[in-house]
């Protein structure tokens, strides 16, 4: 039987009615390489039943965390952030930590496995924000070796957030950062766990988006 992925929904609101969904590019990744697919809803009352069905995880890219979950005040530079969506985040983090499955981050996917396993975020990037915020290409990331990984030394990449690592969790190493020091890229020092702050499912054709997937199905068939 093919492995379950299981994949965390974001909010959409249209007409006054609120949507639970993911974005289908994330999704193609995943069926393209034979894996099945789940939506992990907000509110299920046993999460922990649906999560030991599933062989590996993808928390996807979203809204902004809220800071009180790395001991700091929003003052209005963390947008749109809904309990929910940071419970499930935290949930299937924690989960992937204590189970050894398989889990991979994508934007606020990097943001909040980095907050649940101890580190913290820059609520707002401010004057690197025209670096990081809205960029479609050539967004350049140096990339450290890694024996997961065969990415080239320097590769570019899209960007869309304006929060950041602060502190990384202890159990993970940084192998990824942009030129003024914002990290893009981490791995877990022991576990299958790894997230990139840039989106790969965007742009699927070009080599880094098929090295991060290519790597996730590794080590959920493994």
């Amino acid at each position: 039987m093919p492995k379950l992925i299981g994949i965390t929904p974001r909010l959409l609101t249209e007409s006054g009615v609120e949507k639970q969904f993911i974005n289908t590019r994330y999704i193609k990744h995943l069926t393209q390489r034979g894996f099945n697919t789940i939506q992990i809803n907000l509110d299920n009352p046993n999460n922990d039943a649906i999560f030991d069905m599933c062989d590996a995880f993808l928390i996807t890219g979203g809204t902004d965390v809220d800071p009180i979950h790395f001991n700091e005040t929003n003052e209005g530079l963390s947008k749109n952030v809904d309990s929910r969506l940071d419970l499930i985040d935290q949930q299937i983090t924690e989960y992937a930590i204590k189970s050894k499955k398989p889990l991979l981050g994508i934007c606020r996917g990097l943001q909040t496995i980095n907050v649940f396993a101890g580190g913290s975020l820059h609520q707002d990037l401010k004057d690197l924000n025209a670096t990081h915020n809205s960029v479609k290409s050539d967004h350049e990331v140096t990339i450290k070796h890694h024996p997961l990984f065969g990415f080239e030394v320097v590769i570019k990449v899209n960007s869309y957030h304006h929060q950041a690592i602060k502190d990384v969790a202890p159990s993970f190493d940084v192998i990824g950062r942009h030129i003024d020091g914002t990290i893009e890229m981490i791995v877990h020092k022991t576990l299958p766990i790894f997230a990139v702050q840039w989106h790969p499912e965007i742009d699927a054709q070009l080599p880094f988006s098929k090295v991060i997937f290519d790597t996730f199905e590794r080590l959920v068939k493994k």
